[in-house]
């Protein structure tokens, strides 16, 4: 009996001993990381994004783990926003781990929420190309614990630049043809209208009546029409009517030459009349004004301008309109349009690049021609 009561009294003793060292145990308790995270990766200073790329890894960004003062299983979300006050953002991901791999992906998102592209064509207000912007992100940790202890780092500025597409020729020729085209007919070839980044432009001797647009020489069924270009949304000048009799192209304007442009970016159709040039200088009548004695060079042959005029050994140089300076038509743009330049003209060297009469004085006829890339003197 004995025996029992001792064995009973140890028991009861130990059993007392455990719970005190049990409550004697220190006691952790997580608390805010008051130093908040720090990035320890370098961010480069523009990052090139594009949508062919779009699975790439743009950059892993690292950070210090957060300190909450007891281990615990924490969770990084890594936020971006377009505002750096963060008081609208969205989640790019989150990870266990201290660094996280930003995808070429997760950089367009924000690209499209700046209303960025990779279109040249398009622009910002200020007529900036609108394919450079920048967003913003920061890490933000959260402990797990019943008191939600979370932290953040600063924010670091992302600045990105949609790579902008090259445009190329990437339209085929058509040719015009019908009585409203006076050099042509309904006759095949008709005039062909090149295409340079999908602006399709041919200049012609117009006259009231049809015509039509073909893809290929010969085919008559290959026509596009005032129809066919009006359903795909196109903008077409007032020059031109519908024609009712097999949906042709009418023009309606007054006859002459001009260029016809067919803009499939911005799916428009002009139709502008063709420009005289006009010779202003000492070299020739009239000198520098513009006035009754100002030569015109008249184009009676699309892109062929030729005039009389009576030269001397002084400058001159072309004028696109009528008591309008510029130097668009001087002796220095048509040497760089690769022209032949009668050896009775050279450049007299300055800003305005005139051309210099330095031939025998007298009346001759001046011809410009943009077919051939000749200036000639006869």
């Amino acid at each position: 009996m004995k025996k029992i009561i001792l064995k009973s009294v140890i028991a009861l003793l130990l059993l007392v001993t455990y719970s005190c060292e049990e409550n004697n145990s220190p006691i952790f308790i997580a608390q805010p990381d008051v130093d908040g995270i720090v990035f320890t990766s370098s961010f480069a200073s523009n990052y090139l994004i594009s949508e062919e790329t779009k699975d790439n890894i743009a950059d892993r960004i690292i950070w210090e783990s957060a300190d909450f003062g007891v281990a615990t299983n924490i969770t990084y979300e890594i936020q971006g926003s377009i505002d750096p006050t963060f008081v609208t953002s969205e989640v790019i991901g989150t990870t266990n781990e201290n660094n996280y791999a930003i995808t070429v992906s997760n950089l367009l998102n924000f690209a499209n929420q700046l209303a960025l592209d990779d279109d040249p064509n398009t622009t910002d207000s200020s007529g900036s190309p609108n394919n450079v912007g920048q967003f913003f992100i920061r890490i933000k940790a959260n402990a797990g614990t019943a008191n939600n202890l979370e932290t953040f780092s600063e924010f670091e500025t992302i600045n990105i630049t949609w790579i902008e597409k090259v445009l190329t020729n990437t339209c085929d020729s058509l040719y015009v043809l019908g009585e409203g085209i006076t050099d042509a007919g309904w006759n095949f070839p008709g005039i062909e209208v090149t295409c340079d980044t999908d602006v399709l432009t041919v200049k012609t001797r117009l006259q009231n009546g049809h015509f039509r647009f073909f893809t290929t020489v010969g085919d008559w069924n290959s026509g596009q029409d005032y129809s066919f270009y009006k359903n795909d949304g196109y903008t077409i000048d007032s020059k031109l009517e519908n024609a009712p009799a097999g949906d042709n192209f009418n023009f309606v304007g007054t006859p002459g030459i001009y260029t016809i442009t067919i803009d499939k970016n911005n799916k428009t159709i002009e139709v502008k009349e063709s420009s005289s040039l006009w010779a202003v200088g000492a070299a020739v009548p009239g000198g520098w004004g513009f006035n009754s004695d100002t030569v015109e060079f008249v184009e009676n042959t699309p892109n062929i301008w030729s005039a009389s005029i009576a030269l001397s050994n002084d400058i001159f140089r072309l004028f696109q309109t009528f008591d309008t300076w510029d130097t668009n038509n001087n002796m220095t743009y048509y040497e760089d349009e690769g022209f032949t330049i009668d050896s009775n003209f050279e450049n007299d060297g300055s800003g305005d690049g005139n051309f210099k009469f330095i031939g025998t004085p007298g009346t001759y006829t001046m011809t410009i021609d943009a077919v051939n890339k000749t200036i000639t003197l006869n």
